[in-house]
Order: structure tokens, then C-alpha cells, then sequence
């Protein structure tokens, strides 16, 4: 039953689920068709990893771009799960790391928390058969040093993108 009430709100979104973007298979493991209680099937890409491992039906790209906080804690949950509580180095704002998740098809809301305050959740919706990614960049700019009038506001923040392809930072 749970399993028909997710096929169901995943048909209901006509932008969600006209996207014919196929999956990539997982290498050497199947996509399950419903997540564990206690814990997420999570594949981990740490920076400067291979991006052709990102096969699992939801991948999580985490960027630090705050050089005003050079080392932040970032933590996250999907659907109440964790999936990472872990530090992300700006280093030269292009160190990705990438979190893919063996989900079940069907709406998955992402939490993330900073350890400097920001915090941001996203709902997606992942249709079956197809693939989804998750761009989260933490954001710092100090108030101290910020200038005013300029576009960003000062303080932590976090943003989320999501994506039927494959999303480079260059």
C-alpha cells in the first residue's frame, strides 16, 4: 500500500515525472525498492572522486563556498535518516563531495544544518526509473567584512538545487 500512495504522488507532478533522464545501474548493486527503518544505503564520492560512481538513484553534491568559514560542519537527514554529519572545506570552492542514496521512487525531504545556524530543507520528488540530484552549497559571508550593498546578505545560509542531470562545478 505504501509503496502504490508513493507511485501515486510521484505521477502527480507532471514536471517531476516527464523528465526522461534513464538511471545509470549502480555498479554491482541493485536499487532496493524500499529504504530500511534505521538507516540510509549511502555511497560516498569524497572530492576529486570519480563522478561516473554516481549511479544511485539520488545523489547529494555538498559544496563548501563560504571562504569566510573555511571549515564547516554540515549535518543532513533524508526523511529523518542521517546521511552525513561531517566538516566541508572551502579550500578553492570546488571540493564536492557527493552522497548517493539507494532511495525508493516517490517524495524524500532533505534537512540540512550547519553548526554556524543555517538551515534549509528541500522535498523532491523521485519518479521510478529515473534520477535525481541534490545540490547543497553552505554560504558564509561575514558581516564584519561584508560590504553593503552588495548581493549577499551577511551570515551563513545554505541553498538547494535539484536536477535531473548531472550537475558540475567548473
Amino acid at each position: 500500500m505504501v509503496a502504490l500512495v508513493a507511485l501515486l504522488v510521484g505521477c502527480a507532478s507532471a514536471s517531476e515525472s516527464d523528465l526522461g533522464d534513464p538511471i545509470r545501474p549502480p555498479a554491482a548493486t541493485e536499487v532496493a525498492d524500499e529504504l530500511p527503518d534505521e538507516a540510509l544505503d549511502v555511497h560516498v564520492i569524497p572530492p576529486g572522486g570519480s563522478w561516473e560512481d554516481a549511479g544511485q538513484p539520488l545523489i547529494v553534491r555538498v559544496s563548501n563556498q563560504a571562504f569566510d568559514d573555511p571549515d564547516v560542519r554540515l549535518t543532513a537527514t533524508l526523511d529523518g535518516l542521517e546521511l552525513f554529519d561531517q566538516s566541508f572545506a572551502v579550500e578553492g570552492q570546488h571540493g564536492v563531495t557527493l552522497f548517493g542514496v539507494h532511495a525508493a521512487s516517490g517524495p524524500h525531504t532533505l534537512t540540512v544544518v550547519s553548526d554556524s545556524g543555517a538551515r534549509t530543507s528541500q522535498t523532491v520528488i523521485l519518479p521510478a526509473g529515473k534520477q535525481r540530484w541534490l545540490v547543497v552549497d553552505y554560504w558564509y559571508f561575514d558581516p564584519a567584512t561584508a560590504s553593503s550593498g552588495a548581493d549577499q546578505t551577511p551570515g551563513p545560509s545554505l541553498t538547494v538545487f535539484v536536477s535531473d542531470e548531472s550537475v558540475y562545478i567548473a
